[in-house]
């Protein structure tokens, strides 16, 4: 037995050595794109380690020195551009030169983790972008009324008490049980084990790739399979959806997609779109998982560090709260009276300026032989990584005065300046402005998300009081994993019912 752990431990370690090795002789040429920290054969992994621990500080020097810049992954280098000339060109590429495509397929190792047809017939996505936002007014008075019901039911406050709220766990809530009242109804959107099915299976995905992608490339097709949680997710998540989905099947299979009574929700609008293998029970229920993994993580995490600044900032909240009970008392709840909210629309907007949910966007993957060439003259090769320095630009004099200040109303007095200007809203983007990225692959879902967090942030304002758990403290400080930025995960903030004086 000895002997099996004794070659066991030298086989393993060979080859790890090896794979490090033909790492570094087989990398694409990069030299005469500089680097941030070590750049040596095996410093680089030194720098790598560190870019984990330290990711946003060495994008930002990189930022101060370079248009063009790279930093190290334990398995890659990252290639970071900046400048909107630069950006322009990375939106105006074509797929088969950068591929938003491949990049996601290896970030995320979705293959494994998600099931190849996700990125192979990706119809979700028009789905989102299309039949989700025309449908979002018709359903309206559901999604306001979840976002009233998750915070009754979370916060629970009796008279005028003060109560310290945990912001992610509250705020996951919220996102996940409005987002699914929009996708599969009552009673399913309140059901607790499918709501922690959602979550679980979103943290389960990133760790699932993070550790695939430490694995030498000859090892990810074996071993990533075992690694992956799918099987384990689409089981669970079989036992809530299944049911449901075989009775739609069913009934558009005899009625057609036009019968009296047809739910508007996702499971139809995927329905409208699924052809062939799509229009099965087991692949409908993966696609309705991954569309969750889209629009809960990302929106929870965009919402949990606007409640923080709500509370941090509070300077604006009396303007803000002026605007939401007019507009209510004129109009009452709807898509368009939220809609014109444009100083809560400017907050959270700002929020997403001020911390963002990363310090790069528009990853893309280049994928055309030869490399990409950008106009500068810098050769990006083929399997590299690019991307966009996205928080050093938004926080950038030049572009933003006094970026480092959070003012809750900067993008309502450039919307006043600009007669109204939609580029300024909330899910409007622009070549200095990327938190949902830019063009034709910015993120299909943002109109939904901005009317979400909108309402959310409403609802409070005209409901609650908030304020920090520790005023003397500040805002709870955000942490940090390599480009990823994540509101404080273990903070409250004190609510109470709103106080009429």
């Amino acid at each position: 037995m000895d002997d099996y752990l004794q070659i066991a431990k030298y086989g393993s370690a060979g080859l790890i050595g090896a794979y490090i090795i033909g790492t570094a002789l087989y990398r694409p040429a990069l030299s005469s794109v500089p680097a941030i920290g070590p750049s040596g054969t095996l410093s680089s992994y030194v720098g790598a380690y560190r870019y984990l621990r330290y990711g946003k500080g060495m994008i930002d020097e990189g930022y101060e020195k370079y248009s063009v810049f790279r930093v190290p992954l334990i398995h890659r280098w990252d290639v970071i551009i900046s400048g909107s000339k630069l950006v322009e060109e990375l939106r105006a590429s074509k797929e088969e030169e950068l591929s938003i495509r491949e990049a996601f397929n290896e970030i995320l190792q979705t293959n494994m983790t998600m099931g190849p047809n996700i990125l192979g017939n990706p119809y979700h996505i028009s789905v989102t972008r299309v039949e989700m936002t025309k449908n979002l007014d018709a359903r309206f008075s559901e999604v306001h009324d979840e976002v009233v019901r998750t915070f009754e039911d979370h916060l629970a406050l009796q008279d005028d008490e003060w109560k310290a709220i945990p912001v992610q766990a509250t705020v996951m809530q919220v996102i996940c049980r409005t987002s699914n009242r929009l996708f599969v109804g009552l009673p399913l959107c309140r059901n607790r084990d499918y709501l922690n099915l959602n979550f679980e299976f979103t943290i389960s995905v990133v760790v699932a790739a993070q550790l695939i992608n430490i694995l030498p490339g000859f090892l990810r097709p074996i071993l990533g399979p075992w690694i992956s949680p799918l099987k384990k997710y689409l089981h669970r998540a079989d036992q809530h959806l299944g049911v449901l989905v075989t009775e739609r099947l069913r009934m558009e299979n005899e009625l057609g997609n036009d019968y009296s009574d047809r739910p508007n929700d996702l499971i139809s609008w995927l329905l409208d779109v699924a052809e062939g293998e799509e229009r099965t029970v087991s692949a409908l229920v993966q696609r309705i998982l991954v569309i969750n993994f889209g629009a809960v993580h990302t929106s929870a995490n965009t919402f949990s560090h606007a409640l923080f600044d709500l509370a941090a900032f509070p300077s604006s909240v009396e303007e803000m709260r002026e605007e939401a009970d007019q507009i209510i008392k004129e109009e009452g709840w709807s898509k368009e009276s939220v809609a014109k909210m444009d100083k809560i629309d400017s907050f959270i907007r700002e929020s997403q300026r001020y911390n963002g949910n990363s310090i790069t966007s528009m990853g893309r993957k280049v994928v055309k032989p030869g490399g990409f060439t950008f106009s500068d003259g810098t050769t990006v090769p083929m399997g590299c990584f690019v991307s966009v320095a996205t928080g050093p630009t938004h926080h950038n004099p030049d572009i933003y005065p006094n970026p480092n200040e959070f003012d809750a109303l900067r993008f309502y007095r450039l919307r006043m300046a600009d007669e109204g200007a939609t580029r300024h809203q909330l899910a409007a983007t622009n070549l200095d402005y990327l938190p949902w990225g830019h063009g034709r692959h910015a993120c299909p879902g943002r109109f939904f998300a901005a009317t979400m967090l909108k309402t959310m942030l409403a609802h409070i304002l005209v409901n609650y009081d908030v304020k920090l758990e520790d005023e003397s403290a500040g805002r709870p400080p955000n942490q940090w994993f390599a480009a990823i930025c994540i509101p404080n995960g273990t903070a409250n903030v004190m609510f109470r019912k709103r106080q009429f004086f």
